[in-house]
């Protein structure tokens, strides 16, 4: 067959087990929302799977699931059982309302890079998270004593408001999570046992010979300062940036999700 007559199609991703999808529209502050969800075959558990809710799940919540799914084939050597995995992220057109990715997850007013103001959707957002979404997921088969929320980058500071007005999931992982926003997020984390919050970022997001404006934002100090003050563990993951700490951190993330 000659090779100009092969024409790719458009295709979902092809995630083993499949998944199924649900939209949100907007509400009030609260953004619309799509939702994805990869949970095991046959019934739950009496108790439910563990959960882990990934913010952003446009860019992250294929490659968890799948990592989820595949690593809960060998428990015994990964130390990931079987689990469900949701994906939350702005529904197409979100962004481009509003304030944008920055107001849908901010706490605080901030600037965005060209200066202009944004304003704070995120405790509306992180309403809807409690109200709808969780609840959803515990229909579906998910123990909420076991739910983990995973945010990256200003998502990822998401998740550390929300541990601070102790939201009611069990455990939390803000990878490179954007603490330059509001650093009054560290003093504001709960006095407890860091023992449900993992930090991770990637060691060359404040390497020498960045840019001033990146270095100013102290991605990996934030977090040294975080992880002191709250008792967290925090991994530095070497030769990882901005862009590929998620994804290199996953499968620590679904073992500390699996952890019981």
């Amino acid at each position: 067959m000659d090779s100009d007559s092969r024409v790719f199609s458009t295709s979902s991703p092809p995630l083993s087990g499949g998944c199924r999808a649900l939209s949100f529209g907007a509400e009030g502050d609260a953004p619309g929302l799509t939702l994805w969800l990869s949970a095991p075959e046959g019934e739950p558990p009496a108790e439910g799977w563990p959960l882990l809710i990934a913010l952003e799940g446009d860019a992250y919540f294929t490659a968890a699931a799948e990592a989820a799914r595949r690593l809960a084939r060998r428990p015994q050597k990964t130390r990931v059982g079987p689990m469900m995995v949701m994906g939350v992220a702005l529904a197409p057109g979100a962004e481009r309302l509003g304030d944008g990715r920055l107001g849908a997850f901010a706490f605080v007013p901030g600037a965005d890079k060209g200066g202009r103001a944004v304003a704070p959707r995120g405790p509306a957002l992180l309403q809807r998270l409690i109200e709808d979404v969780l609840p959803l997921a515990v229909r579906y088969g998910a123990d909420p004593a076991r739910a983990a929320l995973m945010g990256h980058s200003m998502s990822g500071q998401f998740v550390l408001e929300a541990r601070a007005r102790s939201a009611p999931f069990k455990r939390f992982a803000a990878v490179s999570p954007s603490i330059w926003w509001n650093p009054a997020v560290i003093a504001a984390q709960p006095p407890q046992s860091g023992s449900d919050l993992f930090l991770t970022v990637g060691a060359e997001e404040e390497a020498p010979g960045l840019p001033g404006p990146h270095l100013a934002r102290r991605m990996v100090s934030n977090l040294r300062d975080l992880a002191k003050a709250s008792g967290a563990s925090l991994t530095i993951l070497a030769d990882e940036d901005h862009g590929s700490a998620p994804f290199a951190s996953l499968p620590a993330i679904l073992r500390f999700v699996a952890r019981i």
